[in-house]
């Protein structure tokens, strides 16, 4: 396949692209910094600079291709929540996306498939409650950027394109992500429980993660919304006490909620929210998780990490 791909030098996309490239797939990278990605992208790439707030992208992008997967957007924990970062959370992914697509409209292309990233944020904060594909959005600011991001992925005007819009949960990867953050806490025996300890925390490893959105661009029968979470949803304890063996350290210094509103201000909801997301729509359609279980995702992930 030649895939268009947005967010490659990413944590995330990265992999994708070296996966892609490993499976024979060929790769158009959109990106603000070619030489960067260059740099970050040592394989055979067609690279096109590209803006995404600011612009569409070249029409030469589009050509032949038959699939697009759309994973740019600014980290949501890139920096307190103030206004500015607040829409530039939402620009990130409102705009990039009206662009992208406003471009595939006018280039006249028709890829097969467009892959496209939102996020569990979408279900907001929901207890205990089990969340599927079709359960009621939620509110507050994650569940607003989600919303208003997956509304983009149906503009008027688009040809007839396999849509698939991936709900991303954490995403577990040394490289990146909350582990990068939570790792060196952990390491120095200040990890533990957040808040109650209680709220539930869907995630998903990163190579499996990557494993799904090539399935998701392969298989015909997969469309709409998915959740893409391993199907083992665990509590903030449970997480914590995971990664503390997996480290071979203490994991028991509670951070308190009042604590983290104070020190995070609204960007607290990342780790108090609670989210029990069901992944049964994309396990139903035969994809098998290689990590379904969060000991042995984070066992993977620490095994080459220094105990001390």
């Amino acid at each position: 396949m030649k895939v268009l791909v947005t967010g490659g030098t990413g944590f995330v996309g990265r992999s994708l692209v070296k996966k892609l490239v490993e499976n024979n797939h060929q790769v158009i990278l959109l990106t603000r910094n070619s030489e960067a990605a260059k740099q970050a992208l040592p394989f055979p790439l067609q690279i096109f600079k590209w803006d995404p707030e600011a612009s569409t992208p070249p029409k030469e992008a589009y050509s032949n291709i038959d699939a697009i997967v759309h994973l740019a957007g600014e980290s949501i924990a890139a920096g307190r929540w103030n206004h500015k970062q607040k829409n530039r959370i939402m620009d990130s992914r409102v705009l990039s996306t009206r662009n992208l697509l406003t471009g595939l409209i006018a280039s006249g292309a028709k890829p097969k498939v467009l892959v496209l990233a939102s996020a569990i944020g979408i279900y907001g904060n929901r207890g205990n409650e089990t969340l599927l594909e079709n359960s009621p959005q939620g509110i507050g600011f994650l569940a607003d950027v989600c919303r208003a991001w997956e509304k983009e992925g149906s503009q008027p005007g688009l040809p007839s394109i396999r849509t698939v819009t991936l709900r991303i949960g954490v995403v577990l990867g040394k490289e990146g992500g909350a582990l990068a953050k939570l790792i060196p806490l952990f390491k120095i025996g200040a990890g533990g429980p957040v808040g109650s300890g209680k709220q539930w925390m869907s995630w998903i490893h990163k190579q499996d993660l990557v494993e799904l959105i090539l399935f998701s661009l392969l298989n015909e029968n997969i469309s709409g919304p998915i959740n893409a979470v391993a199907p083992n949803p665990a509590t903030n304890a449970e997480f914590s006490s995971a990664l503390g063996k997996a480290l071979n350290r203490p994991a028991f210094m509670p951070a308190p909620a009042i604590a983290l509103k104070i020190a995070l201000g609204e960007m607290s909801e990342l780790v108090l929210a609670s989210q029990k997301v069901e992944a049964k729509k994309i396990t139903d359609c035969s994809f098998v998780f290689k990590y379904p279980k969060v000991q042995e995702a984070l066992d993977q992930i620490c095994k080459k990490i220094p105990k001390r």
